[in-house]
């Protein structure tokens, strides 16, 4: 279990397992918040960076979609048409369902980012990377190829990420009783981190699942695949929020880390 393909099959198994969980313990919810308040899942961090963008009469497109209530909420928004990208089958269906309830134009593909075809270039006005989408590439560099070749000329990638530094610490379900809060993973390092403490970030709770694998991409890397796609960084912003409450030890510190991050990048050709 050591090649790309065969770490991506694993981690669609994953999250076609967590999906009815997910689905249970917060689906009705997310309807409910998507119905009743405009813009439910943009986070104020976000919305305050988007001021920069006219998102009227825009195409949003969103990599590692999962639900769509996030891109639901950015074409709630005033943005014409969404596109989101997702690989879990599982997730495209509630996906589907949201949208249907949404009465929005968007459209849900199914797929491998990595294999996103031209039928999908220069189609995003505004590309949307959120929390839990870049720990699941293994090559940045590709992923960025593809999001320019998504974003039409002149277009806008933003990134509302986990920061690096934060995914250094175990998340709160991987954490034993008293276990002291030091750093656990190396910054920089370039393998994938195996685990079998699920991905029920709702409840927090071990479900003897299938195991997933995950990339620790350190800041630099990132900015610098960014960079080499071809993409012009215009905004940045750490943040000492964090997206998922994952990680409420690190948040209770009196001194804290950076714990996200904004970045938007320009296609300039």
């Amino acid at each position: 279990m050591t090649t790309v393909t065969n770490i991506i099959a694993q981690n669609r198994k994953a999250w076609n397992e967590v999906a009815p969980r997910h689905a249970e313990l917060a689906l009705e919810e997310v309807k409910r918040s998507l119905a009743e308040v405009r813009g439910a899942y943009v986070r104020p961090e976000l919305r305050e960076a988007l001021k920069q963008i006219d998102l009227t009469n825009k195409t949003v497109v969103q990599f590692n979609c999962n639900n769509a209530r996030e891109l639901i909420s950015l074409v709630q928004l005033g943005a014409a048409r969404g596109v989101g990208f997702d690989f879990s089958e599982e997730f495209v269906l509630q996906a589907r369902e949201l949208v249907a309830l949404s009465g929005l134009e968007i459209e849900i593909v199914e797929t491998d980012i990595y294999l996103i075809g031209s039928d999908y270039e220069e189609i995003a006005d505004v590309l949307v990377a959120t929390s839990g989408a870049l720990c699941w590439m293994g090559d940045l560099q590709q992923y960025f190829r593809i999001v320019r070749n998504v974003l039409k000329p002149d277009g806008i990638l933003t990134i509302h990420e986990t920061h690096p530094f934060l995914e250094m610490f175990k998340l709160d379900r991987e954490c034993k009783q008293d276990e002291p809060l030091v750093p656990h993973y190396s910054y920089f390092s370039d393998e994938p981190v195996a685990s079998d403490k699920g991905l029920d970030y709702y409840s927090n709770q071990v479900y003897g699942s299938e195991t997933v694998y995950w990339y620790h991409h350190s800041f630099s890397s990132i900015l610098q695949a960014v960079i080499d796609a071809g993409l012009k960084i215009e905004y940045i912003r750490e943040l000492e929020t964090d997206l998922d409450s994952g990680y409420s030890r690190v948040g209770e510190l009196n001194i804290k880390p950076p714990m996200s991050y904004i970045l938007m990048a320009r296609r300039t050709d």
